[in-house]
């Protein structure tokens, strides 16, 4: 079989296994990814992300492990992204631990992708 034999998805199927995929990701003919990066991160808009995170931490508590130490992770990324050049590691550490900790919790988790999203 060649490759115009080939059906499309085992010619342009992609297979991505363990850890995480971070980046665009484009497959097929005239496929395109394209990132844009529009700058530095928008404290105000953190920080209104990260208001809304400890409301629903505060409602859904019940659902979270550990809940104080999802607070304390929030409160990490607080005081991060105060800081004149944020540590973009730690934030997205924090990030990662919150997603754990919240993962039965869709609209907490939704939140903190946003937030994810401000320091990609």
């Amino acid at each position: 079989m060649t490759n115009e034999e080939t059906p499309m998805d085992s010619r342009y199927g992609v297979h991505i296994s363990g850890g995480e995929v971070s980046g665009p990701i484009a497959v097929g003919p005239h496929s395109r990814a394209t990132v844009n990066n529009l700058g530095g991160t928008s404290p105000g808009e953190a920080a209104r992300l990260l208001d809304r995170l400890e409301r629903l931490l505060a409602e859904h508590e019940s659902d979270v492990t550990e809940p104080a130490r999802a607070r304390r992770d929030v409160a990490d990324v607080r005081q991060e992204i105060e800081q004149a050049d944020p540590d973009r590691s730690r934030v997205m550490d924090a990030l990662k631990r919150l997603s754990a900790r919240a993962a039965e919790v869709s609209v907490i988790v939704e939140v903190v992708g946003q937030i994810r999203e401000l320091f990609a």
